[in-house]
């Protein structure tokens, strides 16, 4: 029997990173999980596809989890690692569910509210919905499913965390390890807007140039701002070379546009600029901190759920692992 072992607690740290792409993913819009769920038939929900401590797990179960996690709603059109996976991370879930009650660990509303409302940030509400409803999951699903991988990682959290020890010498010599990693690069904080066509592009430069604020201009011509308006930072080698040339040549408070790429017009103002810079351990210490911190608590929360998982009976469906359909025979 093939098997494969899933880091869940790398999963945990991916989900909980500042980014929009990985909130994309928690919000079900990847294409490729789209793909899978498109001609999901329906399936009763029949016998259980696995048992976890004798509790019972059904495939409507199984199907939210599947679509929380970005694969579509239809279990056949997993391959039998990927039905696997997502049993183990639902096993994952109750284990972890059950340890926390014996601690008296809960997650509060606000801290699901809180989650919800961060991940859903510059999303609205109709390119949300129909994420959701891409996925094959509605709303009320989402949410619990958010709540149940929020509960996992605040238990691992409470319960790990004072086991994490990282000295001086470890940060010291993390530092001389990847010096490389602390060269920051040239970056401009700039506002940016990116427009279908040339003569959009232009018409926004021009109201800018006259006065008027930039984030109610592109709203007006509806194309809002990348992240909602708020000033990011741009650093050198992360966009088309003619592009970057001509924003970083920019002073603070200047605009320019329309520049053509792949992906339309642009038009960026530069509102500060930081020149290149090579952070010494004094300043890189902290995020060194950070890093090594996560690793070891991804370490030990590792063998955490390996140890909770090992003192568990837990039985799969072994025709629905290899088919994606419930059958009789059980492992």
């Amino acid at each position: 029997m093939v098997t494969i072992r899933i880091n869940m607690v790398a999963l945990n740290n991916i989900l909980f990173r500042d980014s929009l792409t990985l909130r994309l993913l928690l919000l079900g819009v990847f294409a490729a999980g789209a793909l899978l769920s498109l001609g999901c038939q329906d399936q009763s929900a029949g016998g259980a596809l696995a048992e976890i401590d004798g509790k019972p797990v059904y495939l409507p179960e199984f199907r939210a989890q599947a679509a929380f996690m970005g694969l579509g709603g239809d279990p056949r059109s997993l391959n039998p690692e990927m039905r696997r996976a997502v049993l183990e991370s639902m096993v994952r879930q109750r284990l972890v569910a059950k340890r926390a009650r014996e601690l008296a660990i809960e997650l509060t509303p606000e801290e699901l509210a809180s989650e919800e409302e961060r991940l859903r940030h510059g999303l609205d509400e109709g390119a949300f919905e129909t994420s959701l409803a891409a996925q094959g999951i509605g709303y009320a699903e989402w949410r619990k499913m958010l709540a149940a991988e929020l509960l996992v990682k605040k238990t691992l959290d409470l319960v790990l965390a004072s086991q994490v020890r990282v000295s001086v010498e470890e940060v010291r010599h993390y530092y001389e390890s990847h010096r490389e990693e602390f060269n920051r690069p040239a970056q401009v904080l700039a506002q940016h807007a990116v427009l279908p066509t040339r003569e959009l592009a232009q018409r926004l430069v021009e109201r800018v140039a006259a006065g008027e604020d930039m984030v109610k201009a592109s709203d007006e011509m509806g194309a809002p701002l990348v992240d909602d308006g708020d000033p990011i930072w741009l650093s050198r080698g992360h966009m088309p070379e003619a592009l970057e040339e001509k924003i970083f040549s920019l002073k603070p408070g200047k605009l320019a546009g329309p520049m053509a790429s792949d992906y339309g017009f642009h038009v960026v103002r530069v509102l500060d600029k930081k020149p290149a810079q090579k952070a010494d351990l004094t300043q890189a210490a902290e995020a060194i901190q950070r890093r090594l911190t996560a690793d070891k608590m991804e370490s030990l929360a590792e063998q955490w759920l390996e140890d909770l998982r090992g003192q568990a009976k837990v039985r799969f469906d072994q025709a629905f692992l290899e088919s994606g359909q419930i059958g009789d025979s059980r492992r």
